[in-house]
């Protein structure tokens, strides 16, 4: 590969002759690209839907890898940390660490600075970029708009030369579209700023250049921004990124004339619904008829994904009825459509529900949804329109009387948000009723009737309730390791079932010790104690003793009592540990490799964020028919799903952290520091305790 000379100038950028091609790829996705930026320029980077906009973003960024691709014309990466900034379309692959403030602080740690110095740095970062959010709160927790910002905020730490982002406001409403966009206009003065946006209109005004690129990023218009929809609008429509002029407004979707009766019919319903926990506190009533398209819209956070689930029976309202039809005649397409996917080829993929059996209707809907070339196609190597197309396509071939679609049109250029209003039109004029939660206004131009939700209540500004304190608290993590790592070893003094239960009396005094609550203890010991009853009853079966006798029952609870001391001090221990605490033990005390380290801590930080993927995905596959929560196919395959989600949002993520200055981190430092005190000496003293406690209770019972 070749690079050329990095520009001089800071915030400069230059591409000169960039051609990319993903191993995974025959063609290039960039092919000879010629692109120069002045520094502090403003440029609004559009194109239809597989152009190579993100590509020529990370080729900005200098994050184009040699080992995903083979190119020419690459940038070499930044000089420092964060000195090209790059925000992904998704701000939750950006999210790396338990609270907003160490999550801001990771491009300042990957940088080496001192601690003040970091501490400075997110006091400022956080204001800059107008995120308004308790310092202590978790990231994942927050709304979309507020993770975008903390995403900026992160890359502002680093005091950039130069902002990227990747369709930043995609995924938000207008009015929370407008929020982030201003504290992003407000981040980059004078500094360089590259957006790449499917939606021009609100960024014209406030930037200096448009430059739409088509296939292979090859440069169709570079003009300026204050002109471009004026002078340029035909060529703007040409390229996929406006709409066409249609002689009068869109008309709502109806059924045929001829079917009145059909019309009037209510074919799911909600009534007076209210999900408090989910910020929907005022009741909601929706009706979705036969042969109409219903639109369910309202700001981002308000609730629109909770009611199409519970009118589709997969949540509960607290307050209010929901009727709709049986599940083999309900079709629900997920905001992701990958989640939906099963099969490996497109065809296949209109087939796979139980529930879609006419071969001829699935040919009809891949020919009127532009999808017959691709039949033999993995749906999963799709681009985004072709996968929705697919997504819509199959649940079509189910013949439902409701289609529920949650934000159909979210990230698609204006062509391809064009095909996937028709698919839906056509549906409502067959006589399906169709229900959409979106904020695209050209899908609710088409409505026949909208439900619009108001703004969830604002949240409580108090700081969020402190955790109960327990003694843990007061240990260093790597104490707590030591305890568990004691007891373990102690374990191994187990000879009889008598002195196995003699050795479990410390759990007894460690528990409230290790434990905030009786109920979140037994969520912890719960695995340790089937897997020991498991033990003891396989012990009794098979083990030395004639099987199931007296002896062989003895045998089996002392191996269950062993196994529950080898394991439950340190989960009971480590259980109340912080992933951000563990991780700065690890790293700054123990000094151990930082890449291993971050990766530990973000697989803690996300486990529940896997929970909330995993229910999507089952939800989705029973909701076409392939089985139910104990199916061992449908579980395989959703573990399969859930694997390959994992891995493509760890590619994201790698490239997000890349992105601040992760990668080149030879040497960092870590925002706050790991401690030993006084109590870690009684916890030492505790460790030893475990560790002679089963030789001595094997002494006693001799």
């Amino acid at each position: 590969m070749s690079a050329p000379p990095r520009p001089e100038v800071a915030g400069e950028l230059i591409l000169s002759g960039l051609t990319w091609r993903p191993y995974t790829r025959a063609e290039p996705t960039v092919a000879a690209l010629e692109l120069a930026i002045p520094a502090g320029q403003r440029v609004l980077l559009a194109g239809a839907s597989g152009s190579g906009k993100s590509t020529v973003l990370r080729a900005l960024a200098g994050l184009l890898e040699e080992e995903a691709g083979e190119g020419t014309g690459l940038l070499n990466a930044p000089e420092r940390p964060g000195e090209r900034a790059l925000l992904l379309q998704n701000p939750a692959h950006a999210l790396v660490s338990a609270t907003v403030a160490r999550d801001v602080a990771f491009g300042p740690e990957n940088a080496a600075l001192p601690r003040p110095v970091i501490h400075d740095r997110v006091a400022a970062a956080l204001p800059a970029a107008r995120a308004d959010l308790d310092p202590g709160r978790a990231p994942l927790e927050a709304s979309g708009g507020q993770q975008q910002r903390v995403a900026l905020a992160g890359s502002l730490a680093l005091s950039p030369d130069v902002l990227l982002l990747d369709e930043p406001t995609s995924m938000l409403d207008a009015a929370t579209a407008a929020q982030v966009r201003e504290a992003i206009l407000a981040a980059a003065e004078e500094r360089t700023l590259v957006v790449a946006e499917h939606r021009i209109e609100p960024w014209l005004p406030r930037v200096d250049r448009l430059v739409v690129l088509g296939p292979q990023a090859r440069v169709l218009l570079d003009v300026d921004a204050a002109t471009a929809l004026d002078a340029h609008r035909a060529a703007l429509i040409e390229a996929g990124i406006l709409e066409g002029p249609v002689d009068e407004p869109p008309a709502p979707v109806a059924p045929p004339s001829s079917s009145p009766g059909r019309a009037a019919e209510v074919v799911a319903a909600l009534d007076g619904v209210t999900v408090p926990e989910r910020g929907i506190t005022r009741a909601v009533d929706l009706e979705a008829r036969a042969g109409r398209l219903s639109v369910l819209t309202g700001p981002s956070g308000a609730g629109k994904t909770t009611l199409l689930r519970v009118l589709t029976g997969t949540a509960r309202p607290a307050l209010g009825t929901a009727r709709g039809p049986a599940p083999d005649h309900l079709a629900v397409v997920p905001q992701d459509p990958e989640h939906s996917f099963v099969a490996p080829t497109v065809r296949e993929e209109l087939l796979a529900s139980p529930w879609a059996e006419d071969e001829q209707l699935a040919d009809r809907l891949l020919e009127r949804a532009g999808l017959s070339a691709l039949a033999r196609a993995n749906p999963h190597r799709l681009s985004g329109g072709e996968q929705r197309r697919v997504a819509i396509a199959a649940a079509l071939a189910q013949e439902p009387e409701l289609l529920v679609l949650d934000e159909p049109t979210v990230g698609l250029d204006a062509r391809r948000r064009a095909e996937v209003l028709d698919l839906v039109g056509d549906a409502a004029a067959r006589g399906c009723a169709v229900l959409a939660a979106s904020h695209d206004p050209a899908l609710i131009a088409r409505a026949a009737e909208r439900v619009e939700l108001p703004s969830p209540p604002p949240e409580d500004p108090a700081p969020p309730r402190p955790r109960r304190r327990i003694p843990a608290d007061a240990l260093n993590p790597l104490t707590l390791c030591l305890i568990g790592i004691l007891a373990a070893i102690g374990s191994f003094a187990v000879q009889t079932w008598q002195g196995g239960l003699l050795a479990l009396l410390p759990l007894v005094l460690l528990g409230p010790l290790a434990v905030r609550s009786v109920r979140g203890g037994l969520l912890r010991l719960a695995p340790i104690l089937l897997s020991a009853a498991s033990l003891a009853w396989t012990t009794a079966l098979l083990g030395e003793a004639p099987p199931l006798s007296g002896a062989a029952w003895l045998l089996g609870l002392k191996e269950a009592a062993r196994i529950t001391v080898f394991v439950a001090p340190g989960v009971l221990a480590l259980g109340s540990v912080s992933p951000t605490a563990l991780g700065d033990a690890l790293g700054g005390r123990l000094h151990l490799p930082a890449r291993p380290v971050v990766a530990v801590v973000l697989a803690l930080v996300r486990v529940g964020h896997l929970g909330r993927q995993w229910e999507i995905i089952t939800r989705t596959r029973i909701q076409r028919g392939l089985g139910t929560a104990r199916s061992p196919r449908l579980l395989a395959g959703a573990t399969l799903a859930l694997l390959v989600d994992t891995l493509r949002g760890a590619e994201q993520q790698a490239l997000a952290m890349d992105a601040r200055g992760f990668a080149a981190a030879t040497h960092r430092t870590w925002a706050e520091p790991s401690e030993f005190g006084r109590a870690d000496v009684l916890g030492v003293l505790l460790g030893i305790a475990l560790l002679v406690w089963p030789a001595v209770a094997a002494v006693l019972v001799a």
